[in-house]
């Protein structure tokens, strides 16, 4: 299997989850749709689990850095769980 087709896997919280929902980014659909719930890393903060190729990562890392940049400081939840999902995709990257 190619190296970008391998299958990765983040954890995230259900807030971080939520807000990829309402971006609703081009490239997340199949990401987003391989959510599920995960018992024990709770105490971590860490609520879901997806999954999705490398190829699936890279795009969708490069959305949340740039809304990242782009976020407005103010906003100081979203940025942080912006920030909180590129550190995770990069993780696995």
């Amino acid at each position: 299997m190619p190296k970008n087709q391998r299958k990765l896997r983040i954890y995230i919280s259900a807030d971080a989850l939520a807000l990829l929902k309402h971006l609703d980014y081009p490239c997340s659909e199949e990401v987003l749709a391989s959510a599920k719930r995960v018992e024990g890393l709770e105490d971590e903060g860490l609520d879901y689990e997806l999954s999705g190729t490398r190829d699936d990562f890279e795009s969708l890392a490069g959305w949340v850095a740039g809304d990242a940049n782009h976020a407005d400081r103010r906003q100081k939840r979203k940025l942080a769980l912006l920030l909180a999902l590129s550190d995770a995709l990069e993780s696995v990257l």
